[in-house]
């Protein structure tokens, strides 16, 4: 972890963050014993900002299959805007690998995401930083369509 991301972490991040470091990635995981990119998006969606989203597990067969993630992408694009400048803990940082859109992190405060590769256990990263800067996509915000019943999103002091 650099010092801008240790900077940020002391003082943009929510404490619960904590709590989604170190779990490691297995292809379609989707719990908190082991996750994939996507699993660790959506559990932590769920669980802390009240969004239920799809599993998408047998959407793919795995995470480097670039042509079925892209179609993927492409097609469930639509309750997502892209944030520009102004991203929150909740919003989704999505990433080049091999020139394709195929990565996604949870941002946890502006330019520092959430997130877990093959072989590295979840854990934050500058998605400005030289790694990923060149490969971001774009940083989205799901736009709520409904609610679930029964459970409210928690209010942004809660992030």
């Amino acid at each position: 972890m650099d010092d801008a991301t240790t900077h940020a972490r002391r003082h943009d991040i929510p404490a619960w963050v904590a709590d989604y470091i170190g779990i490691p990635f297995v292809e379609h995981g989707r719990d908190r014993n082991s996750w994939d990119c996507w699993g660790c998006v959506r559990l932590i969606l769920d669980e802390r900002f009240g969004i239920p989203l799809p599993s998408y597990a047998g959407a793919y067969p795995d995470t480097t299959a670039a042509a079925e993630l892209g179609r993927l992408i492409r097609a469930e694009m639509t309750p997502w805007r892209e944030v520009t400048g102004h991203e929150r803990a909740g919003d989704v940082a999505l990433l080049r690998v091999r020139g394709a859109p195929m990565h996604v992190g949870l941002v946890v405060a502006p330019g520092v995401m959430l997130h877990v590769e093959q072989g590295i256990d979840s854990m934050l990263e500058r998605y400005d930083g030289p790694r990923w800067v060149k490969r971001l996509k774009g940083v989205y915000r799901y736009q709520r369509t409904e609610i679930r019943i029964g459970r409210r999103p928690r209010d942004e002091s809660d992030l």
